[in-house]
């Protein structure tokens, strides 16, 4: 990986690679799906299936014991103003999915 974190990569605009590893995946189905190219995120996907807190908290912690950060796409653009405390749970970032209105861009923001 980088020297530079990934959010300053994107700033730098470099091109990056994520790989969608399931919310269920263990630390060896992990590794094995990153180990199959060169890739600088996960990403979990709770807009269209399952999850729940302590398990994106463990698939946090594996992602991390493996150097790769966390992507997580969040349910529904009503749930932005969660942002903060699906950050807290260990993903490096969040996507608000279907945004339409400056004002959800807002409240993520905020």
């Amino acid at each position: 990986m980088s020297e530079k974190n990934l959010k300053q990569r994107i700033r730098d605009d470099e091109l990056i690679y994520g790989v969608s590893v399931p919310v269920t995946a263990n630390r060896d189905e992990m590794k094995a799906i990153i180990d199959k190219d060169h890739y600088d995120f996960v990403m979990a996907d709770s807009q269209h299936s399952a999850y729940n807190e302590p398990q994106l908290v463990e698939y946090c912690n594996i992602a991390d014991s493996l150097d790769i950060p966390v992507h997580f796409r969040i349910k529904h653009t009503r749930n932005a103003y969660l942002i903060g405390n699906y950050l807290d749970l260990g993903p490096s970032g969040v996507e608000v999915p279907q945004v339409e209105l400056e004002s959800t861009v807002d409240e993520a923001i905020t």
